[in-house]
């Protein structure tokens, strides 16, 4: 499923302030777990990025269920959607033809692998950064469905 410009735009955040997205992922048994995220862009038309720098309840979830829905809520400018779909984490020593979704491992971590170098975080406050930022990948998710949740189509699935 192809993301507007808006979607785009509001997902467009990289580090650099701005508005905070949630990721929530479920292990096997239905244990939820939500990060809220701001190291996140999109990669093509269909592809939500986010840095994996602190995600380990995550990776736990997504080994054992890999899907995600990512909610981004921004009601004053009318950004309220949610993403969902498949989604995984990408690393450095996945086999160089590993693909996720339709797109090769190789050509995302290639331009996002290291994002903490690209984008380096310097809105973490000092009291809680820790000495290096250590990005352990980068969790993909390939868009399948969008939900609008603004006042005027609150809950409406959005088709293309």
């Amino acid at each position: 499923m192809k993301l507007t410009k808006p979607m785009k735009d509001a997902l467009q955040i990289i580090g650099k302030g701005g508005a905070i997205i949630h990721l929530t992922t479920s292990s096997l048994h239905g244990i939820t777990n939500t990060v809220a995220e701001r190291f996140i862009t999109v990669f093509k038309d269909e592809y939500i990025l986010i840095a994996d720098m602190f995600a380990q309840k995550t990776r736990v979830n997504l080994n054992e269920n890999p899907t995600g829905v990512i909610t981004l809520a921004h009601p004053v400018k009318g950004r309220t959607w949610s993403f969902s779909g498949a989604t995984t984490i990408l690393q450095e020593g996945l086999p160089s033809d590993f693909e996720f979704e339709g797109i090769k491992a190789s050509e995302v971590l290639e331009e996002w692998g290291n994002w903490a170098e690209k984008e380096p975080p310097t809105e973490v406050p000092p009291d809680i950064r820790p000495p290096r930022m250590v990005q352990r990948g980068v969790i993909i998710m390939k868009v399948i469905e969008i939900n609008d949740y603004s006042p005027q189509k609150a809950g409406d699935k959005i088709k293309t």
